[in-house]
């Protein structure tokens, strides 16, 4: 059944190697490399499996699909071409295939191992996309091909028990998100498929880093079909269960009463203590999620190096089987990357507050400085300061006498204009005599 398309989240690593540190390089071989690896996390909604015949001659729910239906899913309409890196030396792509699903990969898919061709199960493929003819792949082009299986082969890698814990943002590194611990008993590493396993799993949820919501709390059991792997992935809803796709997978919602232990213990700084135990039969997983909402931290809580995060407790599990030793595992440590505030914004504002109160005293200090200068001249010199009426009409007495000044110079220069005219009449008058 097809599903709509949703993005999770975008991710980029970059990887320096050690050479790029070492300012004094004695070998030219050591030249510094530096791989960037973009990713995304998203669901797509692929389309229906459709009954065709195998090689084997027996018909099984086949899914043919094109690098379009792996990255864009089966909503887009316009066929586009996929173009590598020009620049890059290196430039691949990494397809993790789901356990219990033989598949089969079309030719000119730049496959880099040759005798992958063929059917595969549970394995990490990787293309070459410089191998690519012409440079470029039609998305809609075949790429692979997938049809279920009875019963997967065992690798020899996979674990009798199992346990991780992931965290899923889908707006962003610092924004909301959703823990999820999965504890896992896989039937394929053991002999004895009717024995059950008792699991104390221990989580801690840090009230410091992020503000769990308890009630959104669900704990999911998935039997059968591959659940005890360390690769399952499970359907987007339980609904899907009952499917012919998930024809051999069985889930069912737990809770927290029908569980054989459970324990909630809120310290006070907003952690979750959540101890319990549950019984797992082979081949099934316990998968329990927890949303929650970010968590703003003081500065002065900040490591060295607010951008890289900070660790989160792992979780652990104690499993214990009858006639065998209890085992402990612990999940890898989570990096909690809280909302980082603009260090550089305190400086702004202090530097900008300075010179607001730089601005205000130096005009404070000026006004009063030089009002006391006039008080202490007038009282060495014996002057008394006049009244502003005083300043008032000695500014118009200036002012007048200006205008003064001003008409006479234009009557001396009119007398002065009319005598020249005047010596010119007489020295014409004489000129004609």
């Amino acid at each position: 059944e097809s599903h709509t398309n949703k993005r999770h989240s975008i991710w980029i690593d970059l990887d320096v190697s050690d050479s790029c540190y070492n300012s004094q390089l004695d070998s030219e071989d050591d030249d510094c490399m530096i791989r960037i690896t973009r990713g995304a996390s998203y669901q797509i909604g692929l389309p229906s499996p459709s009954m065709e015949n195998t090689d084997g001659g027996e018909q099984k729910h086949v899914l043919n699909l094109s690098l379009g239906d792996l990255i864009l899913g089966s909503k887009n309409e316009e066929s586009k071409a996929w173009y590598p890196c020009p620049l890059s030396d290196s430039s691949r792509v990494s397809l993790y295939t789901p356990t219990g699903f033989a598949n089969k990969v079309a030719a000119g898919t730049g496959l880099i191992r040759a005798d992958a061709i063929g059917s595969t199960d549970g394995k990490n493929l990787e293309f070459n996309a410089l191998d690519w003819e012409d440079g470029y792949f039609d998305l809609s082009a075949p790429w692979i091909q997938m049809y279920k299986i009875e019963q997967a082969s065992d690798d020899g890698k996979s674990s009798l028990f199992g346990i991780s814990r992931t965290v899923q943002r889908p707006l962003g590194l610092s924004s909301i998100g959703t823990l999820v611990s999965v504890f896992r008993y896989d039937q394929i590493a053991t002999q004895d498929n009717s024995a059950s396993v008792e699991v104390e799993a221990f989580d801690v949820l840090p009230g410091s880093l992020i503000k769990p919501k308890m009630h959104t709390l669900r704990m999911i059991l998935y039997e059968g079909g591959g659940a005890g792997k360390d690769r399952f992935i499970p359907p987007l809803n339980t609904n899907e269960c009952a499917s012919n796709q998930y024809s051999s997978l069985r889930c069912s919602e737990v809770k927290l009463s029908d569980l054989t232990k459970h324990n909630l213990l809120l310290n006070s700084d907003g952690t979750w203590l959540i101890d319990r135990t549950v019984m797992l039969n082979p081949d099934s997983s316990l998968w329990m999620m927890v949303d929650f909402d970010e968590t703003y931290l003081p500065f002065q809580k900040f490591p060295a190096d607010a951008n890289r995060g900070i660790d989160a407790f792992p979780s652990r599990a104690k499993f214990s089987i009858e006639a065998a030793a209890p085992v402990t595992l612990y999940s890898s440590s989570l990096l909690l990357l809280p909302p980082v505030p603009d260090m550089s914004m305190p400086f702004n504002v202090i530097s900008l507050s300075c010179t607001l109160w730089a601005f205000v005293l130096g005009s404070l200090l000026n006004i009063l400085v030089k009002r006391a200068t006039e008080s202490v001249k007038s009282d060495f010199t014996g002057e008394k300061e006049k009244r502003p009426i005083d300043k008032l009409k000695d500014k118009l007495k200036d002012k007048i006498d200006r205008l003064k000044r001003v008409f006479r110079k234009q009557a001396k220069t009119k007398a002065a204009v009319s005598t020249d005219e005047s010596a010119e009449v007489d020295a014409k008058k004489s000129n004609m005599k």
